[in-house]
């Protein structure tokens, strides 16, 4: 194809345009490619895709700062694209810069667990760092993720970009092949939990550990659709069977102390975070949870030093900031404000994080009376927040259309007095 065809296929027809662009990246005809997605940029700026293809066009063309800024304005429009921390992994690894690697990597893994790439290349660099452990864990990530049948691997991708409903499609139809196949009803539960037709994630998911019971993902996931359903003796049972298995593993003891709070048994579950902190002392995620116990328990005091030993150790801990102003009752010092603003200003804090320092900050400078920067950061928070919502219109709308094609007045009559 031509360099004007190519354009004018990138104007009328994005969607052929980027498959374009993705067989001249592989073919390592990066030139076209580039092509392709300048063309694409021109017209739509903000085009998902595009932007990450041009950053991996970069990328192999030397062009470095070219590849940061396509990456940047990527992670702008979707702080939580997997693929964007991997490109980024990538290039900063070629680059030299290890440690800024391994953390675009985690953060790759962490907002999508299928991507293999950044699973091998975390293994490779955690050996490299004589993390033997680590690297262990990530490269059994990786082979656990290349042994998923293709359909299923396109299934974790498709949810983890929010392709929510093309999930489905592909999940029902493996299933409707393998009907035992625990991780694939595993992949639909989550679908149907993000979705919120919890009380079918709950039968697919028990359905599964009756299958597998000594599959921890499984009951993992399990524990937590109970627990939105809110069935919280039943999530403590779940949790407990876990316990049962292995009572020294603080990951379960941590899901028991949470599951022992959740059903107010909150003496039960303050004693289960003293055994995570003694066996992982200044965890933050687990100061954090033992400070909303604390908090619910009625002791406010020792909330407040549990949340504020978390941000100690992990300053850009936004559940932590978060934890301390939600107690309503609590003033941020001065010191404390300077160090959420050069938190919520830092460039590696996850997005969440950087959502809950803003509503922190936000309630910080209320009680000053500073209300336009308390609204400033108030917008600054509920913007950030809008951007990992994945609710179209249009999707609704389809969604809506489906329904009135099928649910027609015949099939109601057809269908009279079943219930």
């Amino acid at each position: 194809m031509g360099t004007s065809g190519t354009t004018m296929t990138a104007i009328s027809d994005p969607d052929l345009a980027l498959r374009d662009a993705q067989k001249a990246i592989q073919s390592g005809d990066f030139a076209t490619a580039r092509q392709i997605t300048d063309a694409l940029l021109a017209g739509e700026p903000t085009h998902k895709e595009a932007l990450y293809m041009a950053a991996v066009c970069a990328r192999y063309e030397g062009r470095s700062a070219d590849a940061l800024a396509h990456l940047d304005a990527l992670k702008s429009l979707s702080p939580d694209f997997g693929r964007a921390y991997q490109e980024e992994g990538h290039l900063k690894r070629k680059l030299g810069d290890l440690s800024g690697a391994v953390g675009a990597f985690e953060r790759a893994t962490r907002y999508n667990p299928a991507l293999m790439a950044s699973w091998s290349a975390l293994a490779d660099l955690y050996l490299q760092a004589g993390n033997t452990d680590a690297a262990t864990n990530a490269r059994a990530q990786a082979d656990r993720v290349r042994a998923l049948p293709r359909e299923l691997q396109a299934v974790t991708n498709h949810i983890h970009e929010g392709r929510v409903f093309r999930a489905e499609e592909i999940a029902r139809a493996f299933l409707q092949k393998h009907p035992t196949h625990v991780e694939g009803m595993r992949l639909l539960a989550d679908i149907g939990s993000r979705l919120g037709v919890q009380e079918d994630a709950e039968f697919l998911l028990e359905s599964a550990v009756d299958l597998d019971p000594d599959n921890v993902q499984l009951r993992l996931d399990y524990i937590q659709v109970l627990r939105k359903r809110q069935k919280f003796a039943a999530a403590l049972e779940q949790a407990g069977v876990l316990m049962a298995r292995d009572p020294d593993n603080p990951l379960f003891q941590s899901h028991f102390a949470i599951e022992s709070m959740q059903a107010g048994e909150y003496e039960t579950a303050l004693d289960h975070f003293e055994r995570v902190l003694q066996k992982i002392p200044g965890d933050p995620a687990t100061l954090v949870s033992r400070g909303h116990a604390l908090k619910t328990y009625g002791r406010t005091e020792e909330a407040i030093s549990s949340y504020k030993a978390a941000t100690d150790v992990a300053p850009g801990q936004g559940d932590a900031w978060y934890g301390l102003a939600n107690l309503k009752t609590y003033t941020f010092g001065d010191d404390e404000l300077a160090r959420m603003q050069a938190q919520f200003a830092a460039l590696d804090i996850d997005h969440m994080s950087r959502v809950h320092i803003a509503f922190a900050l936000g309630k910080a400078h209320e009680d000053r009376g500073d209300h336009d920067a308390a609204f400033l950061a108030y917008a600054q928070g509920n913007a950030l927040k809008h951007q990992t919502v994945r609710y179209t219109t249009d999707q609704m709308h389809a969604e809506f259309d489906a329904q009135k094609a099928i649910c027609t007045a015949d099939l109601f009559e057809a269908q009279a007095g079943k219930g």
